[in-house]
C-alpha cells in the first residue's frame, strides 16, 4: 500500500433493492479478497447472492453509505482518469433502464465528469424513456443543489434543440457581464478573467459568484 492510501479503505456498496441483476459488475470487476470462510483462497470482490436474505442488513448499509460518509476528497485522486472519475458521486441513478443496459454507464461517467453543470439535449430514444420517465428522473442534484439539466424535444432535432440551449446560456453569460460592470465594475475583472479549465477553478468561480451576490444583496439596502 502507497503512502497516500495508507489507513484508508475502499468500499463498493450496492442498492439491494435497485440491483438488477445483470452480473455485470461481478464480471468486469478485477479485483479479489480473501475468502470470508477463512481459507486462504481467494474469492471475486462482488459476488452475487439472493437478496431476500441480506435484504435489511444491506438495506441499512445502503442508508449508512449514503448519509453517513463523507464524499471522497478530490484532492486525492484525479478525476480526469478513468479510475479517478469514478470517485465523484455520480449525478444519475437508478434509471430503470433493461438490465445490463450498455448506454447507461457513459450517461453516468458524463454525470462525473461534468453534471453538475450539464445541459442534456436528449434525442428521443431509450434515452428519452429512462431519462424522463415522469414523475421520476434517475438525474439527481450534488448536496449544494447543482445538477445536470435534462430536456427532451423531437425525435430528429436534438442538435438544434441543444444549440439553441447553448447560445442562450451564452447570451445570459454575456448579460450577466455587463451587469457585473454596470453595478459592482471593481469585481469586473476578478470574474471575467478566472481560470475555469478545471473542476477546481469553476469551484473558485462560484465562491467568487456568491460573494457578488452577497455584494449585490448590500447594495439594495
Amino acid at each position: 500500500m502507497t503512502k497516500q492510501f495508507e489507513g484508508k479503505l475502499y468500499s463498493l456498496q450496492v442498492a439491494p433493492e435497485d440491483c438488477t441483476g445483470c452480473v455485470l459488475c461481478v464480471n468486469a470487476c478485477p479485483a479479489y479478497k480473501k475468502n470470508p470462510d477463512g481459507t486462504k483462497s481467494e474469492v471475486k470482490a462482488i459476488n452475487m447472492a439472493l437478496q431476500a436474505p441480506i435484504r435489511e442488513t444491506e438495506r441499512a448499509n445502503w442508508e449508512f453509505f449514503l448519509n453517513e460518509l463523507p464524499d471522497t476528497d478530490p484532492a486525492t485522486f484525479n478525476m480526469e482518469t478513468p479510475k479517478g472519475s469514478q470517485f465523484v458521486r455520480p449525478l444519475f441513478e437508478f434509471s430503470g433502464a433493461c438490465s445490463g443496459c450498455g448506454e447507461t454507464p457513459y450517461v453516468k461517467l458524463m454525470t462525473q465528469l461534468f453534471g453538475d453543470r450539464a445541459l442534456c439535449a436528449n434525442a428521443t430514444g431509450c434515452s428519452s424513456i429512462y431519462g424522463g420517465n415522469l414523475p421520476t428522473t434517475p438525474y439527481c442534484r450534488r448536496a449544494d443543489g447543482r445538477g445536470p439539466v435534462w430536456s427532451n424535444s423531437l425525435f430528429e432535432d436534438n442538435a438544434e434543440f441543444g444549440y439553441g440551449m447553448r447560445l442562450t446560456a451564452d447570451k445570459l453569460n454575456v448579460y450577466a457581464a455587463e451587469l457585473v460592470k454596470e453595478l459592482v465594475p471593481e469585481m469586473y475583472d476578478e470574474l471575467m478573467q478566472a481560470d475555469q479549465s478545471t473542476q477546481a477553478g469553476i469551484e473558485e468561480q462560484r465562491k467568487r459568484v456568491a460573494g457578488l451576490m452577497h455584494r449585490l444583496e448590500s447594495l439594495k439596502r
